[in-house]
């Protein structure tokens, strides 16, 4: 799934392509491959007892997290393990979790 990410700096807007997509999901775990700008991420991310978490192995990168949907908490949390345009690119693709996982019908009720 491709999405557009944007980073704010000041007056000045950038924006990105950026994409998901879905390896393997569970109830609790959630791996992922999230690119950007040039950038791979193998994510694992996923819920434990007192909250949510990711793991990006190929970036030496572990931190806990708020709700996936969260876009600010989790690019200011990230953004202190890795570049800030990174963690943008991660954080927009974690918005879009859920919608890979219980994709909306084509079919509007």
């Amino acid at each position: 799934m491709e999405y557009q990410c944007t980073l704010t700096r000041g007056r000045r807007k950038e924006h990105w392509q950026g994409e998901i997509r879905l390896i393997h999901y569970s109830d609790t775990c959630y791996e992922a491959e999230i690119t950007g700008r040039g950038t791979y991420f193998h994510v694992i991310a996923g819920k434990h007892s007192y909250g949510n978490y990711i793991c990006i192995p190929n970036h030496d990168v572990g931190s806990e997290l708020s709700e996936f949907r969260d876009l600010f908490w989790n690019t200011e949390r990230l953004s202190g393990l890795i570049k800030k345009v990174d963690a943008v690119t991660v954080a927009h693709g974690l918005c879009h979790l859920e919608e890979l996982i219980h994709p909306k019908s084509s079919v509007d009720n």
